[in-house]
């Protein structure tokens, strides 16, 4: 899903500003791996839209860089030049705010038929709208839906 359709590319082949960002964010990474993307599957993969001052029809290329921090997986959307726009790191249940949780119940009532199908949910920060959400995927069988929640347990969006 993030990753799918996404070209794994060398460091070589990474522009030095995506690299040196990197290292700036997250000095610590460990087991680093390049992907590059168009803009149209980068906002298949990850949340950012238009409103994320993603430039529509813009042949802009996009690069994921997949690494582990600290024992946990981390995922960084970059642009070409290096600006950060997104990361996601795993999370656990029992790392989630409590407000989360609770709103994690209520799919299944909301919702008829999907049940959260992850054990791992994302902790997401925005770069470009300094946001912080969580991102849980829940699954009725025949489709998926991503459900975006604040810290708050406050339903932001659904995609899918």
């Amino acid at each position: 899903m993030l990753l799918k359709a996404q070209k794994n590319v060398s460091e070589q082949l990474t522009p030095q500003q995506v690299i040196d960002s990197l290292h700036k964010h997250f000095p610590n990474a460990e087991t680093v791996k390049y992907y590059k993307g168009t803009e149209e599957v980068t906002q298949r993969g990850w949340s950012v839209s238009t409103e994320d001052n993603l430039t529509p029809g813009a042949s802009v290329d996009y690069y994921t860089i997949s690494f582990k921090r600290e024992g946990l997986q981390y995922y960084g959307l970059y642009q070409s030049d290096g600006t950060l726009v997104e990361c996601k790191m795993e999370q656990k249940l029992d790392a989630l705010p409590t407000p989360v949780v609770t709103s994690l119940k209520a799919i299944a009532k909301d919702y008829p038929g999907y049940k959260v199908v992850e054990k791992n949910y994302y902790k997401k920060q925005n770069y470009s709208k300094s946001k912080e959400y969580y991102e849980v995927i829940a699954s009725n069988g025949k489709s998926e839906k991503r459900f975006y929640y604040a810290e708050d347990g406050t339903l932001i969006k659904i995609k899918g």
